[in-house]
């Protein structure tokens, strides 16, 4: 199966750079957030080249490699939130790519692309964190971006190779249909919504461990679980 599903709008790269922030309990932001669109970029298997993370706990890797997101997702994120956040200059979200066409409904776990020259495979949605509620200026958008699950995905490279501006995403396996981005980020949020899913996300082995971890904890302990917090404010 090979179908053609996106194009690549932006790609953009950045370094971690240090924002003095104003109302809020954080002094300041050190992130590699704020990335500058190519039109053309070396994926390696961590990672593009000339592209930096902060927090590498939480970011980066080779399960983190690559973080996606679509103009759909964009225009939805402005609508809903009555903002105007272009899609063609510095990331809002910390996005590496934009694609057309896409979004979160339509990616799934484990999902193989080519993209390019390189093949990559998708690992979990985005977890946001406060930074992006530090970045856009807008104190609820991390959690607004939790609940709606406009989050993004992430992906793991399997072949390392060059991507361009106007280079086609074309799924060539998909195995896991019950598990997109968007259910995923709905079980996060509440994983008693479909609990025959739930278990399914939880024994994939291609889930990402933090996402699995996150959504195992959640699913136990359910209205108790505050493990998003800290992070979310």
């Amino acid at each position: 199966m090979k179908t053609k599903i996106a194009r690549v709008l932006f790609i953009k790269v950045g370094k971690v750079t240090t924002t003095i922030l104003e109302n809020s309990k954080r002094k300041e932001l050190t992130s590699g957030i704020k990335k500058y669109p190519v039109q053309n970029a070396f994926l390696t298997k961590t990672g593009f080249l000339d592209d930096e993370q902060a927090d590498l706990e939480h970011h980066g890797g080779e399960n983190k490699a690559l973080f996606m997101f679509s103009q759909k997702t964009y225009e939805e994120i402005n609508k809903e939130c009555k903002i105007d956040l272009n899609i063609d200059e510095v990331s809002h979200f910390g996005e590496n790519i934009i694609f057309s066409n896409v979004s979160e409904v339509d990616i799934c776990v484990g999902d193989i692309y080519q993209l390019g020259e390189v093949k990559i495979q998708i690992t979990q949605p985005r977890q946001p964190c406060w930074k992006l509620s530090a970045n856009t200026n807008k104190k609820e958008m991390t959690k607004f971006i939790f609940q709606s699950g406009l989050t993004g995905w992430y992906a793991k490279v399997l072949i390392e190779g060059v991507v361009c501006v106007n280079d086609e995403l074309i799924l060539e396996k998909r195995k896991y249909l019950n598990l997109s981005i968007k259910k995923l980020n709905q079980l996060i949020v509440n994983p008693l919504l479909d609990e025959k899913i739930t278990n399914e996300a939880l024994s994939c082995k291609v889930l990402g461990k933090p996402f699995l971890e996150s959504l195992s904890k959640r699913y136990k302990f359910q209205d108790k679980d505050e493990q998003f917090s800290f992070y979310h404010t």
